[in-house]
């Protein structure tokens, strides 16, 4: 058994290296070989760990770990203050005052104590004076919410500022305790649409994490009332709507996220409550009839995010066995010429996601398998009943799983007489058969693997159907989109050719003449628009399309009013253009052993160079691409904005272009992409904003509010996970941001960006230790940024070092940090805790750029002034002839450096340290 003085010693060291984790292991394991009547060594322990976590801003284990060492020694005042710390920076300031008035009886003289009893005390008054204000705004938004039909804008605008009192626990409290439900729920029947759609917001921000309210809200409001809103045939209505029982879902999960085991186990009955009755509400909703399209579209985006464990329910399991997959299959084998169930031309594709979000859910092959079974027997059932119409259906079904879980998708087109059934659909001169059957064999080649296959029996069927001119425009056109995926199945491999050389140019203009035409409906130009995509994949193509401006145009105007449904197709071919997608080069080592084992090695088209890129990009912005992406930053779809991200920049890649693109409306567009949808589309469009920030006028680039909306997408990367580039580009751009204001600078701490710029500082490659380093010296000009130097830490020894690096640039910005903060005597006191501190002095008052050695003599002068002991050690050191020196150099460019050095020795003589000069 190990000894506890030796693992509290070990971790008492490791915590001073700041190797914080490590530390809590070592007390961890004291706790364990502690015995229980040992409280001392418990208490200590417990309260050392408790500092551990406190600096790992982990303030919940703080708070447990400090509660366990003032229950086995409670008058501990250390372990109290800790508490404190934590509790306040949970913003629990009633609780942390209540503490640290216990505190300061304990320890009243502490200056410490007092200070942090000062702060709650200012912070429980903000406290009370906001809950006071936002009574009085609850009152005045009902008021102005009763008022007469003829003010209807501001009955709009109450009902806009009912959301964002609600977002705020605080008014969501007050509104929720005077009744607001019961008129939030009036609200929500008033005749005007926006009125309605503010009402629905508000309502789904009251349920948003509080169980309690949301119970309520639930019962109140009523299932069928919900539904009623829902189930509108408007999309906005809908969405919103179905956003409130999204929240109530996640809502009331809380903390229980278990997922049933097997069938056996899943049954509904499993599920408890309230929640029961919300999953079995939503599955009737699903198939409901009378629920609109846009309805249903909402219903299913609303299993997409509750049905995963990581961030739902976790009842996907549950929702299968219960007959979930069953009514889903029914909703995604709806053909719209048959009009049985009301869907939107998205419908399809939703179905898609929640298909593949299920599967991916379904833990083992055993489920899987399950999974599957289901889907054969729904489609066995359909293609049983022997007509075209069922026919139909269950090809339309294949399509969907083909978009969604593949795997699960080509198993059932695989099946004994599937391909048959689809030969004879296209064959057959019903368009609403061809239609059908074409989309699925599209959409079974989704793989190259699969591709393959496809070309052989696909390729013969497409052809004949798009040079048929009799056939329907809605199939020539899903067939031509068909060639051009196939056609394109090498991807930007320009060793892969499937059709002769010249094919995917003539495709391409095949593809314009409907995607161009005004005169063709929108499903004709959503699918032209998904085979440019697949034809842009091929250099030539790309090349001939930018040297047409027209052409170009065309499809910018398209971009600009296009539908919803179009937007992944047009973003793709600006992607494809501007080459956006990243793709991973492997090592050259790699390549050549793949050539050597005579294994395929994908070749970049020589019209894919950078050069030609550039050219491309230029020629897209001459034509007004930023107000087409614009004008889709719309979307709802995250992988879209992911694609916008990286076409977005892509464009600023060459500095000369981000001037126009900031002028066109492309930054404002980029804070939307920064800060919603997947991580990398927003990382890739937080860059973006990086790369305009660093070169040009933040003030100009971001006026206003701006300039706070971008510092937490810059903020997100500073992220390990993010590439060094990255990391690089965003410090540079929060340094230029810092400039700006105080309250920049006071976001930028908000956002906790310290701590990220803090680790940055230690970093190995020169550049991004500099670019930390200058981010640091701009931010600590802000109150909070400063107060972190002046706590037990090592901030100020790291900014003494960092000005000692031979970088000139690393020991610019440390000497500005030191220069701005040696106003402070316990900054003074920390700079003279570094051993070589007179050394690192000497350096940089020695050294020959300019900007050093002014810094680095204003920080001497300081340190003099404040404290007669630090400026007799620095006058006891060779420091005093380099300030003899350089107070005599009275050349024009070095005054101000000489009146720095003559201050700090009118100090000194001050001090009677020295004899002023002649006696």
């Amino acid at each position: 058994m190990e000894d506890p003085v030796k693992l509290k010693e070990r971790g008492n060291e490791l915590f001073k290296n700041g190797k914080y984790k490590e530390a809590i292991d070592e007390y961890t394991k004291g706790l364990n070989v502690c015995g229980k009547d040992n409280n001392n060594d418990r208490a200590v322990f417990y309260k050392n760990r408790a500092a551990c976590y406190l600096k790992l801003e982990n303030y919940k284990k703080t708070i447990n770990d400090t509660e366990c060492a003032l229950e086995l020694s409670p008058g501990d005042t250390k372990a109290l203050y800790r508490k404190c710390q934590a509790l306040e920076h949970l913003a629990q300031f009633e609780e942390a005052y209540r503490n640290a008035m216990k505190l300061l009886h304990l320890d009243g003289k502490n200056s410490a104590v007092q200070a942090m009893c000062r702060r709650l005390n200012i912070a429980l008054t903000q406290k009370a004076n906001e809950h006071a204000k936002t009574e009085v705004k609850v009152a005045q938004m009902f008021n102005l919410l009763n008022t007469k039909e003829e003010d209807l804008e501001k009955k709009r605008q109450a009902a806009q500022n009912l959301i964002v009192l609600a977002r705020e626990d605080a008014g969501a409290e007050r509104i929720f305790r005077e009744g607001g439900v019961t008129r939030i729920l009036q609200l929500a029947d008033d005749k005007d649409k926006e009125t309605r759609m503010s009402a629905l917001r508000a309502m789904a921000c009251l349920c948003t994490k509080h169980k309690t309210r949301a119970l309520a809200i639930m019962k109140e409001v009523g299932l069928d009332n919900l539904g009623k809103h829902i189930g509108a045939d408007d999309e906005e209505i809908s969405a919103a709507a179905g956003n409130v029982l999204q929240q109530l879902v996640i809502s009331l999960v809380g903390e229980d996220k278990r997922e049933a085991k097997d069938a056996d186990q899943a049954v509904v009955q499993d599920i408890t409550g309230e929640l029961k009755t919300l999953l079995l509400f939503i599955m009737k909703m699903l198939s409901d009839v009378n629920v609109s399209g846009y309805g249903r579209d909402a219903i299913i985006d609303v299993l997409i995010k509750v049905l995963p464990e990581k961030e739902g329910t976790g009842k996907a399991l549950t929702f299968v066995y219960n007959g979930g997959l069953n009514k889903l299959l029914l909703v995604a084998c709806q053909v719209p010429d048959l009009k049985r169930l009301p869907i939107t031309p998205n419908t399809r594709m939703h179905c898609s996601v929640l298909f593949n979000v299920m599967y991916d859910e379904m833990g083992g092959d055993k489920k899987r398998e399950y999974y599957r079974e289901l889907c054969h027997k729904f489609l066995t059932e359909r293609f049983g009943h022997n007509s075209m119409e069922s026919n139909m259906e269950a090809v339309t079904a294949i399509s969907a799983l083909l978009q969604g879980p593949y795997d699960v998708g080509s198993d059932m087109l695989s099946r004994e007489g599937v391909l048959e059934v689809m030969v004879s659909m296209t064959a057959s001169k019903d368009e609403r058969l061809q239609v059908v059957a074409t989309e699925a064999i599209i959409h079974s080649a989704n793989t190259q693997k699969f591709c393959k296959g496809t070309l052989t029996a696909g390729v013969p069927i497409l052809k004949e159907l798009y040079r048929d001119t009799k056939t329907a425009e809605r199939v020539r056109v899903r067939a031509l989109v068909g060639l051009c995926k196939l056609g394109s199945y090498g991807g930007s491999d320009a060793s892969i050719k499937t059709f002769a050389e010249g094919s995917s140019v003539r495709l391409a203009g095949e593809v314009r003449k409907f995607l161009v035409s005004a005169k063709k409906d929108l499903d004709i130009r959503k699918w032209a628009a998904e085979g440019m995509a697949y034809v842009t994949l091929d250099a030539d193509v790309k090349e001939e399309l930018c040297e047409d401006n027209e052409a170009l145009s065309a499809i910018i105007e398209v971009a600009k009013k296009a539908d919803a449904s179009m937007y992944f197709g047009i973003v793709s071919v600006f992607v494809n253009i501007v080459n956006s997608l990243d793709r991973e080069k492997p090592p050259k080592e790699l390549i050549e052993l793949a050539r050597f084992s005579k294994q395929h090695v994908p070749e970049d088209h020589p019209k894919d160079a950078p050069e030609f890129i550039k050219k491309r990009v230029s020629a897209l912005l001459a034509n007004g691409i930023v107000s087409g992406l614009n004008a889709m930053c719309k979307t709802d779809s995250d992988s879209v904005k992911e694609l916008l991200g990286g076409v977005f920049l892509a464009l600023v890649e060459d500095q000369e272009n981000r001037g126009l693109v900031v002028a066109q409306g492309g930054a404002k567009a980029c804070i939307g992409l920064a800060t919603s949808g997947f991580k990398r589309g927003k990382n890739l469009a937080a860059q973006t904003l990086a790369k305009i920030a660093i070169t040009t006028n933040p003030e100009i680039a971001f006026p206003g509010q701006r300039s706070l909306e971008i510092v937490g997408p810059l903020v997100g990367l500073l992220d390990i996970e993010c590439t060094g580039l990255q990391n690089f580009e965003a410090l540079m751009a929060l340094t230029n941001l810092a400039q700006m204001s105080d309250s920049v600078r006071t976001r930028i701490v908000k956002e906790r960006g310290l701590p990220y710029i803090e680790h940055y500082l230690f970093e190995e490659h020169d550049m991004i230790q500099r670019a930390a380093t200058e981010c640091m010296c701009n931010l600590v000009m802000n109150e909070k940024a400063f107060e972190t130097f002046l706590a037990e830490n090592d901030k100020v020894k790291l900014m003494v070092v960092l000005a000692g690096e031979e970088d000139e640039g690393t020991a610019i910005a440390a000497t500005g940090a030191l220069a701005h903060m040696s106003h402070n005597d316990i900054i003074c006191k920390k700079i003279t805790a570094v051993k070589s501190w007179l050394e690192i002095l000497q350096q940089v008052c020695l050294s020959e750029n300019g900007d050093i050695q002014h810094r680095a003599l204003y920080v001497v002068a300081n340190m003099m002034e404040n404290d007669k002991d630090i400026a007799e050690k620095i006058i006891e050191s060779p420091l005093l002839e380099i300030l003899m020196v350089r107070s005599k150099d009275m050349s024009p460019e070095k005054k101000t450096v000489q009146e720095l050095a003559s201050k700090a020795l009118q100090t000194a003589t001050k001090y009677e340290l020295i004899k002023p000069t002649g006696q």
